[in-house]
């Protein structure tokens, strides 16, 4: 009787392990079907990015807000909110890069003391041209801009008031493709989609060597204009 009990108990030991076994195997294939799933599901991701050709051209909106003016007033120094574009055209660069040639640009904002503020091409446009490189982490752009900053008015008395950038201001910005996806606004004016340009350094104007003004924190959002 005790052969028969042991034979018994032996016999739903198996049973029972070969279930589990079993049921083992089934969740295992079950997890593969559903990787195999997940997989199939998820996208087959963006294409490489690539440069731009050589003499195309294109036209990007540009917003800047929040730059900080920095002039010879007491705290809190201005605040301003650029709205604009630029045009660039694409030049030959290098094996893995192009430049890109400012050809038209131009921002404006408004301030109480200093009515309208524009920001423009000098009338001699010393910088060099802009570098948009392939890298192992996408496209990187350096911006390399002069300017004229001409102020309208100054307090009660009329102007214009005009300087130049002693330096190029310099801007990084990482882009997946080229050009920048468009922008479109917030109800507040500021900017969303495009890509977001990077101030390097303070940019400095005045007349020859003497500085009057900087812009700071003067970040650039650009985005494609099309049609």
């Amino acid at each position: 009787m005790k052969i028969v009990g042991m034979t018994s108990s032996l016999s739903r030991r198996r049973l029972l392990s070969r279930a589990v076994a079993a049921a083992g195997m089934g969740l295992l294939a079950t997890g593969a079907a559903a990787t195999r799933a997940a997989a199939a599901a998820k996208p087959s991701g963006q294409a490489p990015p690539v440069l731009p050709t050589i003499g195309q051209q294109f036209t990007l909106s540009c917003i800047g807000f929040g730059a900080t003016l920095v002039v010879d007033l007491p705290p809190p120094l201005p605040k301003l909110n650029f709205i604009g574009s630029r045009v660039v055209r694409v030049e030959v660069g290098g094996a893995d890069f192009v430049r890109l040639r400012t050809v038209n640009f131009a921002m404006e904002a408004v301030h109480p003391l200093f009515g309208k503020v524009t920001l423009r091409l000098p009338d001699i446009d010393s910088s060099p041209d802009s570098l948009l490189q392939l890298t192992p982490n996408g496209l990187v752009e350096t911006w390399t801009q002069s300017m004229a900053l001409t102020f309208s008015r100054s307090g009660d008395v009329e102007g214009p008031f005009s300087y130049e950038s002693l330096e190029p201001g310099k801007w990084i910005a990482n882009h997946i493709l080229f050009p920048p996806p468009p922008q479109e606004m917030n109800p507040d004016g500021s900017s969303t989609g495009g890509t977001k340009y990077v101030l390097q350094a303070p940019i400095k104007y005045g007349h020859d060597s003497t500085e009057a003004a900087q812009l700071r924190g003067f970040d650039v959002n650009q985005g494609v204009i099309l049609g």
